[in-house]
């Protein structure tokens, strides 16, 4: 039967099988270098002419296994600039064979951890990257070996450079790559922007993973890795994202229950039904199931409780911080409705005070939580971070308050807002003013008399409504001055006519 080699498309018959060759020669140069360093140029050049005999032959077993003896043999020898210089020279060479260059870079991949060396490793990886672009067909080796290159100039400590060499990367068009891997490289390009600071690049490259990867129980340490990168990305722009972030950890991974057996012993008419009944409906039965199969929380230490636990009380205190609107409103009413917060009353409490209609006052609050909230990392006064935390915690209350008042009156004093508030009346001012550029609430201050007016926010319906309301009014006045009008000039039409 004849063989064919199939390369990049198109089929290439084998006229020549080199296997008997390859078993002569392949020992006898192997033995000849490692006998006799000085012929290892001549065991070389002994490949070189198989190589290119089983290349040009299209015997691509044959070249496979030369081309790894070259490697070997260079290995051998510990000739490191030789296996340099080889790789090069074999993998641009007319007609080369993709899959025979395929098991070489495979086995000289092998050497960089056995580089005797720190400079000859990076010269050994620079080569193979070197030969390895832009080929599709090794493009699994080039991101190895991409990043063991970024791992070294990352202990270096040129963080900048290790993020400038994966960023190369485009992993995400890698058909061939598994997706475990995929999302590895992905996470360590992430890491990495972040340690330079680039949050712009960091945010691009983690929209290049889908969420739904993380499903998997199996993936769960990529699941925590990944939401504790975009922790560090969001935790100081936007609170909303970061409480987002939280939850999805705090939320338990899920597998899919077992499906229980059918009861064997039926009747055979039935059975056929069934069978029939399944065969009509098969596309729609698949879809149905899929969606519907049944799934149960993975069981857990309870270390591991205690640290999801930790995680949703982090998830309260950021969407609590986070400024009000309506995407933070429905997080705060999906936080209450989780059963797990039963076990932290604290923080329960605290998202029950800012979702109930009633004014927080600052000292009570205080009181009440403030030697709880200081235990978390995220109220520390040491850091940078924690400042911002407890001076936005002090807006949210406030700003929570005029929220409040704003429900209850239409009209009050500024002196009597300050009071309420516990604040100046020129701090009042600028928590209205930040409010109403927010479109939060609607109010207008008339400040020579220090009255502050709260009109309600009206909804593009009622307004429509009521500028329909105001045009259907105009229309009867006008049609009711045209009748009277009418009505003027007939009487005076008849008035003319008899005393005519």
């Amino acid at each position: 039967m004849d063989t064919y080699l199939f390369d990049g498309g198109r089929i290439t018959k084998m006229e020549v099988d080199y296997e008997p060759a390859c078993n002569e020669k392949i020992p006898l140069a192997k033995e000849l270098a490692k006998k006799n360093p000085d012929a290892f140029h001549e065991a070389i050049e002994m490949m070189l002419q198989l190589e290119k005999q089983t290349r040009l032959g299209a015997d691509m077993v044959s070249c496979s296994r030369v081309l790894v003896a070259i490697c070997q043999i260079c290995f051998d020898a510990s000739n490191w600039n030789a296996l340099n210089e080889y790789v090069t020279l074999l993998v641009r060479r007319r007609s080369q064979l993709k899959q025979a260059v395929v098991k070489m870079i495979q086995e000289c991949c092998t050497y960089v951890d056995k580089t005797p060396n720190k400079e000859t490793k990076l010269k050994l990886i620079d080569t193979l990257r070197s030969v390895t672009e832009g080929k599709i067909y090794v493009e699994i080796e080039r991101a190895r070996l991409t990043k063991t290159l970024a791992d070294i100039k990352e202990a270096d400590g040129d963080v900048a450079a290790a993020a400038t060499v994966m960023e190369e990367l485009q992993v995400e068009t890698y058909g061939s790559m598994d997706k475990r891997e995929k999302v590895e490289l992905i996470l360590e390009q992430m890491r990495l922007c972040l340690l330079k600071e680039d949050n712009v690049s960091t945010q691009i490259i983690a929209k290049k993973i889908s969420i739904k990867f993380f499903d998997d129980p199996a993936q769960h340490d990529l699941k925590l890795k990944f939401y504790n990168l975009m922790i560090q990305l969001n935790r100081d722009t936007s609170f909303l994202n970061t409480s987002r972030h939280y939850q999805a950890i705090a939320e338990p991974s899920r597998k899919k229950a077992a499906i229980t057996p059918v009861d064997s012993a039926t009747d055979d008419k039935k059975k056929l039904d069934d069978e029939k009944k399944k065969k009509d409906e098969d596309e729609k039965d698949k879809k149905s199931e899929a969606a519907a199969e049944p799934e149960v929380e993975v069981e857990l230490t309870e270390a591991q409780k205690k640290e999801l636990t930790e995680k949703l009380v982090c998830a309260v205190i950021y969407c609590v911080l986070a400024p009000y609107d309506n995407e933070q409103s429905d997080m705060m009413a999906h936080l209450s409705k989780n059963k797990k917060l039963e076990d932290v009353p604290v923080y329960k409490e605290i998202l029950r005070l800012f979702m109930s209609k009633e004014l927080i006052n600052f000292d009570t609050f205080n009181a009440d939580f403030g030697l709880v909230l200081a235990e978390n990392d995220m109220f520390k006064d040491a850091t940078k971070h924690g400042k911002k935390c407890i001076a936005e915690l002090k807006d949210r209350l406030i700003e929570h308050n005029i929220r409040i008042i704003a429900m209850y009156y239409s009209r009050l004093h500024l002196a009597r807002m300050s009071e309420l508030l516990n604040l100046p009346a020129s701090r009042c001012e600028e928590y209205l003013s930040k409010l109403a550029n927010t479109d939060t609430i609607r109010v207008k201050i008339d400040r020579p008399a220090g009255i502050i007016y709260f009109t309600t926010k009206k909804s593009a319906s009622d307004i429509l409504n009521n500028w329909a309301t105001d045009v259907n009014q105009l229309m009867s006045l006008v049609n009711k001055t045209c009748h009277l009008i009418n009505k003027e000039e007939c009487v005076y039409s008849v008035m003319c006519a008899v005393e005519d």
